[in-house]
């Protein structure tokens, strides 16, 4: 267990592990777990319904996340789902029409700042671990303790490869996904609002050549470390 309303943040690129292993490490400190990237994607689908779709209107989108009817569940086998209202999206938001779309709403100064306010909405009344792509150096920059992951890009592309598979059972090319993973880095890398950067006081694991298993043991020694006193 952790101390009362812990906060730690996983962050990292696309398909380095942070999800598997941000619910294995909730399930092993019994806590909950939190997905802010599946909050974007849930606001890039909620744009796209839209008549128009409004991925591109910024004063729009940011009073559409205002309202956007978002929770999350942890299902009995462990899976996460997401819900928009009463409807079950944990499958329409992996979409790569989704996930194109994610990658363009939160580029918005204006939509970043709402969604770092429900995302801490979601997380101020539980000790949470908590993935994304900026929840340690903007969202949660107090956090108790801050992991950023990695991995060499071809791991990335084919770990993404394998969860597209699970999820609807086709084989996405895995130079098709390489090259989406690649266009989303640049992406998150440069944009101007909450970019992809390591905290300066994260640990760095690279995922390559480990197990989930191994880097959730690696992450609870570091929590579980004693802390040295001033």
């Amino acid at each position: 267990m952790v101390r009362r309303h812990a906060i730690i943040t996983i962050d990292g690129p696309a398909g380095c592990g942070k999800s598997t292993v941000a619910k294995l490490l909730a399930r092993e400190l019994g806590v909950t777990y939190l997905d802010t990237g599946a909050t974007y994607r849930t606001l890039a689908l909620a744009a796209l319904q839209e008549e128009p779709p409004v991925v591109a209107d910024a004063a729009r989108l940011a009073a559409l996340a205002r309202q956007l009817p978002i929770r999350f569940d942890m299902a009995a086998d462990g899976r996460l789902r997401v819900f928009l209202g009463d409807d079950d999206v944990t499958k329409k938001i992996r979409k790569e029409r989704v996930t194109e779309a994610a990658a363009q709403v939160s580029q918005f100064p204006e939509v970043r700042a709402v969604m770092v306010e429900r995302q801490r909405e979601l997380a101020n009344r539980h000790s949470v671990v908590v993935e994304g792509r900026d929840t340690g150096s903007v969202v949660f920059p107090h956090a108790t303790h801050k992991f950023f992951l990695d991995a060499d890009p071809a791991m990335r592309a084919k770990r993404r490869q394998q969860e597209l598979f699970k999820l609807y059972g086709s084989q996405t090319p895995l130079a098709m996904i390489r090259e989406q993973i690649e266009l989303r880095d640049g992406l998150d890398r440069t944009r101007k609002v909450g970019p992809l950067i390591q905290p300066v006081d994260a640990i760095r694991i690279d995922t390559t050549r480990k197990t989930v298993q191994g880097v959730v043991r690696e992450m609870l020694r570091a929590i579980h470390r004693p802390r040295r006193s001033p």
